[in-house]
């Protein structure tokens, strides 16, 4: 089975998909702030779109936890919910972790080749200091293995899950150095699938996600709640 080549998202092909790709974006890169107030006029002004567009494209958003629509008040930008964040992290290492089970089978020496170039894209871009493409390069990585296990379910459901840690992750991934974890976690990764060491790239995997929650994310909600009133 050929590697897949394409991981980047795929451009919108209506204005409905425009508007919540460019939406989806800004709320991963910071543009949009938690509780900041959305207007459909001026979305729609933005956008150069009617309404209706702009509607469906916040619905998709209130489905998945990201917007609250506020009904006469507009829509606001939900907050970064802190127990959420703590259950999501070990879930999704999960989900990754079953990924590669599915995809084991699959990987052949072109498959090793895919993953190695990209854990070496993510190691040129954390000298870049640009947080959204060293994001993308770690996301890219595991993005191979995820669309060799070709499960739809198991890919929407981590699609779901992403945006709301990658929210997280933009906020408090300040440093690379942090980011430096995840290019030795991928390098175990690969070795375990060289060795064809299913159940040590399963573990790999799930400590690679883990690892990171742990390094950054965790204190950094520590702080949050201790600055909460």
């Amino acid at each position: 089975m050929p590697v897949p080549q394409d991981t980047q998202p795929q451009q919108p092909t209506t204005a409905k998909e425009r508007v919540l790709q460019t939406l989806a974006q800004w709320l991963v890169d910071g543009t949009l702030e938690p509780g900041e107030r959305l207007y459909d006029e001026q979305l729609s002004r933005y956008f150069q779109v009617s309404r209706t567009p702009v509607r469906e494209a916040l619905q998709v958003l209130a489905e998945k936890g990201l917007v609250e629509i506020l009904p006469g008040r507009g829509t606001r930008v939900t907050p970064i919910d802190l127990a959420s964040l703590r259950q999501s992290y070990p879930l999704l290492s999960h989900l990754h972790g079953y990924a590669v089970r599915l995809a084991f089978p699959l990987v052949n020496d072109e498959v090793i080749r895919e993953l190695k170039a990209r854990n070496l894209e993510l190691y040129h871009c954390l000298s870049t200091g640009d947080q959204l493409r060293t994001q993308a390069a770690d996301e890219q990585f595991h993005q191979v293995l995820l669309d060799l296990a070709a499960n739809k379910y198991l890919s929407a459901f981590i699609s779901d899950l992403s945006i709301h840690i990658a929210r997280t992750e933009v906020q408090f991934f300040k440093h690379n150095e942090f980011r430096s974890q995840s290019v030795q976690g991928h390098e175990q990764i690969i070795d375990a699938l060289q060795r064809r060491d299913l159940e040590g790239a399963v573990q790999a995997t799930e400590d690679n996600w883990m690892l990171n929650f742990h390094l950054v994310i965790e204190p950094a909600l520590r702080k949050l709640e201790a600055d909460r009133p």
